[in-house]
């Protein structure tokens, strides 16, 4: 399953063309980024690119280098394990609130930063303040019975 792909983005018709591409990838770096800090890197890059992994983690790497280099840009269910998945699928997916939080937070940012300059404690909260308030996991009212 493709999540997303930067072309769509540094392709689209928003996309400032006074912007280098990778500016299309950025929010999918960010938040690749956070799930390889939560352990949820696919069985593919721990295989192959465990290095790479580890140094997006310890911050040696950008999560949008990353996603370029080793996954041409796109953000697939290969880029996550199970867990990451899990997530990836509600959050990040069609019906997903990734693309509303990312905007509303950082907005300013979009198509025109570098990922260094969003702040990354903040986004991580953001995100983990969606895996704690339990939104994602709430069944629909008509399964609750």
């Amino acid at each position: 399953m493709k999540y997303d792909d930067a072309s769509w983005h540094y392709g689209g018709d928003f996309f400032p063309k006074d912007q280098p591409e990778e500016y299309g990838a950025t929010h999918i770096g960010l938040f690749l980024k956070w799930c390889f800090i939560h352990g949820w890197a696919g069985p593919l890059h721990l295989r192959d690119e465990s290095e790479a992994v580890k140094a997006v983690i310890e911050g040696r790497l950008f999560g949008t280098d990353f996603l370029l280099t080793y996954c041409d840009g796109k953000l697939t269910s290969e880029s996550l394990n199970e867990q990451g998945n899990a997530f990836a699928e509600k959050y990040y997916g069609d019906q997903g609130l990734y693309t509303q939080d990312y905007q509303k937070h950082f907005g300013r940012h979009e198509y025109s930063s570098h990922e260094s300059e969003h702040d990354f404690a903040e986004f991580s909260s953001i995100l983990d303040g969606r895996i704690n308030s339990g939104q994602l996991t709430r069944k629909p009212w008509w399964k609750l019975w």
